[in-house]
């Protein structure tokens, strides 16, 4: 286990490389379409027929022969109707049309759809069309789309609305996806209470178990809070040990250098490999990032704040890997800061922030808070100001990176 104090930058890469080592390993399931919704494709999907699989009207009006209407207004007798869903039974010959409907398969010898608003009906039997129209107006020709065959997602796609109705068109009633990991949440500590108990002296209610909740539902992971650790080597032993049976295991405090932090020495006792323990940031330095068989492990801080950056930096790369996603870059934004910002700590600070748009311009204000156990004034905040190690300031006016973890805010709401 070593003991230097790596970079954020180093800290990450790490991760990444651990993370590279599971690409095509990954779990898979078969679900139904309809709870497939913000999954991963684990397939390539092709289809199994033409789209449309026949020439398509675009548009309610007249199918016709364009020859037909070369010099209007023309008079056509109609001798039918089309509507979707249906074929009609005979072909269409000159000087005939057909009302057709948006979606109707266009009848056999028409070449185009003139729309109803360029026609007038003469009677039950015969169309007025007031303006020409050329061959192949408002019809999508069969196969216009895509072919048979042709491939419209690969794996590592995550299903949103297009994505399903591709799937629903390709005739994919289940869909292959990765699974998604088990997370396992297990906060540790003496101080801790549940949220419905009334603390007493020296106590505190668990928060960090509902926030890395949300993050690893938000992560697409599937979470699962543990009872919470006492401060004594039995208790926690039996926790982590019930956590490794997670895909990935998250233990909030207990890390740090106090006397009763002891999960690292539990993570020696049952072989936890641990590849980093300590990062130079704030919030958050004091991160555990280790492996034990296929599982992953990490020690988080037990400051809210200092949870929740960790999770961000750290936590969320691995579990898109194991739902076959890309690690991408952290979601930098550049803005205006709207206030001084003075940061001595001389490592690389995540601050919470309210970043908002006004007139094109990002705005970036740092929030009012009282440190990483401060959940209160970090709820303002949608994002996270990053100050570089080596400045000691940052000045209002000029321009600076955040991250952005939320969407973005009105200038308006901003509470300085």
């Amino acid at each position: 286990m070593g003991s230097a104090v790596l970079s954020v930058e180093s800290a990450r890469d790490v991760v990444l490389q651990h993370c590279q080592r599971i690409t095509g390993k990954q779990a898979v399931e078969r679900v139904a379409l309809l709870e497939s919704f913000q999954r991963v494709i684990a397939e390539t999907v092709a289809l199994d027929c033409d789209q449309p699989p026949f020439a398509r009207s675009m548009r309610d009006g007249f199918a016709l022969r364009a020859e037909d209407v070369e010099a209007t207004p023309v008079s056509l007798r109609c001798v039918g109707e089309v509507k979707a869903g249906e074929a009609a039974e005979t072909t269409l010959r000159g000087g005939e049309a057909f009302h057709i409907m948006t979606g109707a398969p266009v009848p056999a010898g028409a070449n185009a759809v003139v729309m109803v608003e360029s026609t007038e009906r003469d009677s039950d039997t015969r169309v007025r069309v007031l303006k020409p129209v050329k061959a192949g107006e408002n019809i999508a020709p069969k196969g216009s789309e895509r072919r048979a065959g042709d491939t419209v997602l690969r794996p590592g796609r995550r299903i949103s609305t297009f994505e399903a109705a591709v799937l629903a068109s390709a005739g994919k009633a289940e869909v292959l996806v990765y699974r998604r990991p088990v997370v396992a949440i297990l906060a540790t500590g003496d101080e801790l209470v549940a949220v419905e108990a009334v603390p007493r002296a020296g106590q505190i209610r668990n928060s960090n178990s509902f926030s890395l909740y949300g993050q690893v539902l938000k992560s697409g992971g599937l979470p699962l809070i543990l009872d919470t650790a006492k401060d004594n080597l039995p208790d926690l032993r039996r926790q982590i040990q019930r956590g490794l049976e997670s895909d990935v295991l998250l233990v909030s405090g207990g890390v740090s250098m106090g006397k009763y932090d002891l999960v690292e020495p539990v993570f020696e006792e049952l072989g936890v490999t641990v590849h980093f323990e300590s990062v130079s940031m704030r919030p958050g330095k004091p991160t555990v990032f280790a492996t034990w068989k296929d599982r992953w492990v990490f020690g988080l801080p037990g400051n809210p704040l200092s949870t929740f950056v960790a999770f961000e930096l750290f936590v969320r790369p691995v579990l898109r890997a194991l739902q076959g996603l890309p690690a991408p870059d952290l979601p930098v934004v550049k803005g205006q800061l709207q206030a001084d910002v003075v940061e001595r700590s001389g490592r690389s600070a995540f601050l919470p922030a309210h970043i908002s748009s006004r007139s094109g311009t990002l705005e970036i204000v740092p929030v009012n808070w009282k440190g990483s156990a401060d959940v209160f004034g970090a709820v303002e905040s949608n994002g996270l100001l990053i100050v570089p190690a080596e400045a000691a300031r940052l000045n209002r006016g000029e321009t600076v990176a955040a991250l952005l973890l939320e969407e973005l805010g009105y200038a308006s709401e901003v509470r300085l």
